[in-house]
């Protein structure tokens, strides 16, 4: 690379959408991890082609460089640059391949001169689905999943009705088509979106599908809206999903010294307890997306094969 190149190099990376990641990956598993994304992602020369943007080869980044982009205590990263292939992507789909690709791959997504650790957060799993299911399609494969309920909180939903633990809002206004509430977890489902490339392939007849977004019920019994009207809550994972949590946290490599500092009674720390909650929800997914015959996914449209894969540094 040239001295001219070298100059310039930080303001195209700085724009981005730039992964930079902690060992240079090869083709191979840069195209799996783009094939989550998108199932048709193929390569072309040096380059892999996927979602109408291109990720460039990686690119080995030293220290000067790196402190211009802002990117701290690294001493060498490997860039691959995100590149939309004419218009821009629907939806951003290069930004979010650029954060995907360093979330799996244990590293840093660098977007407008901002850097970002994708692991700081993990996002709310989703399923991807051909249309709104009808109640009596969607309750009977919830089941426990979500934390059974005994009675309705009027107060927080005045339109709920109980249907075999689960409280059922039918919305039906904007977006927010209908939502499922347990003790432990809320189900928002969410028309109207375009259809993301990892669900083309299944429905190329589309323009539009549902999404359902699977997030935690807050402990205290508050909700907080967050993106597009899905409801937060921070707490534990019932039902089903704990055979998942079980196996996924033992395999974690991250969870191996459970007595570090800011460790919680039962010697886990609260990393290890987000990521817990993180994969219980993703078998949620999981469950669903089978159940459904939807496509489960991460809260950036990288599809998961089994709830551990909503962990970063996966393939790393």
């Amino acid at each position: 690379m040239g001295w001219f190149s070298k100059v310039l190099l930080p303001g195209r990376l700085r724009t981005g959408p730039t992964a930079l990641l902690p060992a240079r990956p090869d083709q191979k598993t840069l195209l799996a991890v783009a094939q989550l994304a998108d199932p048709e992602a193929t390569t072309d020369g040096d380059d892999i082609i996927a979602g109408g943007s291109r990720v460039q080869p990686p690119i080995e980044l030293t220290g000067d460089i790196l402190a211009k982009l802002g990117v701290p205590d690294e001493d060498r990263l490997w860039a691959c640059r995100v590149a939309a292939e004419g218009p821009l992507p629907v939806d951003f789909f290069d930004k979010s391949l650029a954060e995907g690709i360093a979330y799996r791959l244990g590293g840093w997504s660098l977007c407008q001169g901002e850097p970002l650790d994708p692991a700081e957060d993990g996002g709310d799993p989703l399923v991807f689905l051909p249309a709104v299911p009808e109640p009596e399609e969607i309750l009977p494969v919830l089941g426990g999943l979500l934390g059974l309920v005994e009675a309705v909180d009027a107060e927080r939903w005045p339109e709920g009705e109980l249907v075999d633990g689960v409280v059922h809002v039918p919305v039906r206004g904007g977006r927010v088509a209908d939502v499922y509430a347990g003790d432990a977890l809320v189900l928002t489902v969410e028309q109207g979106h375009r259809i993301p490339p990892v669900a083309r392939t299944r429905w190329p007849y589309l323009t539009e599908i549902a999404v359902a977004r699977v997030s935690p019920v807050d402990r205290t019994g508050e909700t907080k809206a967050e993106d597009s009207g899905s409801v937060e809550i921070a707490a534990e994972t019932a039902g089903d999903a704990d055979a998942h949590v079980e196996d996924a946290h033992v395999e974690d490599a991250h969870a191996e010294d459970t007595h570090a500092e800011g460790a919680v009674d039962g010697g886990t720390t609260r990393e290890d307890e987000a990521r817990a909650d993180l994969v219980g929800r993703a078998a949620v997914a999981v469950t669903l997306a089978n159940g459904l015959r939807g496509i489960a996914a991460d809260s950036r449209g990288f599809q998961l094969s089994e709830p551990a894969d909503v962990l970063p540094g996966r393939y790393a």
